[in-house]
C-alpha cells in the first residue's frame, strides 16, 4: 500500500512497478501456502475450551481450562466420567478396539484419544473436531507417555492409590502443544 501511495503522490513509475511486484509475490506466496498447508488457515476459527486427562478408573489426572467460564469446566468433568463409564461398559460387550472418539453437544465437541497401553484417556473439549486437533492430541500423548511412563505404569493397578499431584508438571506440556489456543 505504501508503494501505491507513493506512486499516486509522486507519479514515479518505479513505485507502481514495485507495488505490482510486491502484490504478485505476496499473492503467489499465499496461494502456495493454501496448497501446501491448507490446515494453517483453519486454526484461527477453532477454539479449545479445555484439555483433560482421565485415568481408566475415571479419576481426573489433570485438567487444564483455556476458557474460564464455569459451565465448560463442569460439563467437561461430567462428560469425562460418563465417557469412561460408557467405554468400560461397551468394552464388556464388544471388541475392545471400538471406542467412542467424539461426543457432540450443542456447545462443543468432546474429542477423545485413548491410550490403552498406559491406562488413560485424553479428552479435548473444542468447538469442532478436525485433523489439527487430532494431530495435536497425538503429539501431546506421545510426549506425555514418554515423560510420565513410569508414573503411568505405577498406577496401572486399579487398587493402588493415585497421587494426582505427580501430574502437576503437565501444564507446561499442555501449553507447549496447544499454544495456538492459549
Amino acid at each position: 500500500m505504501m508503494m501505491l501511495l507513493l506512486y499516486i503522490s509522486l507519479q514515479e513509475t518505479i513505485y507502481r512497478e514495485l507495488y505490482i511486484i510486491i502484490l504478485w509475490v505476496s499473492s503467489f506466496a499465499v496461494n502456495i501456502m493454501l496448497i501446501r498447508k491448507p490446515e494453517m488457515f483453519f486454526i484461527l476459527p477453532n477454539k479449545i475450551y479445555s484439555v483433560n486427562i482421565y485415568h481408566k478408573s475415571g479419576i481426573v489426572l489433570y485438567s487444564h481450562s483455556f476458557d474460564n467460564r464455569a459451565d465448560y469446566k463442569i460439563e467437561s468433568a461430567r462428560w469425562g466420567t460418563i465417557l469412561i463409564g460408557l467405554n468400560h461398559i461397551l468394552s464388556e460387550f464388544i471388541d475392545k478396539t471400538d471406542k467412542i472418539d467424539v461426543i457432540q453437544t450443542k456447545k462443543a465437541d468432546l474429542v477423545v484419544r485413548y491410550e490403552n497401553d498406559h491406562g488413560y484417556a485424553l479428552m479435548v473439549v473444542t468447538n469442532q473436531k478436525n485433523d489439527i486437533i487430532e494431530d495435536l492430541m497425538s503429539d501431546f500423548s506421545n510426549d506425555f507417555n514418554s515423560i510420565f511412563k513410569s508414573k503411568l505404569l505405577d498406577i496401572q493397578d486399579l487398587n493402588k492409590l493415585i497421587n494426582i499431584s505427580e501430574f502437576i508438571d503437565v501444564k507446561e506440556l499442555v501449553e507447549k502443544h496447544f499454544e495456538l489456543y492459549t
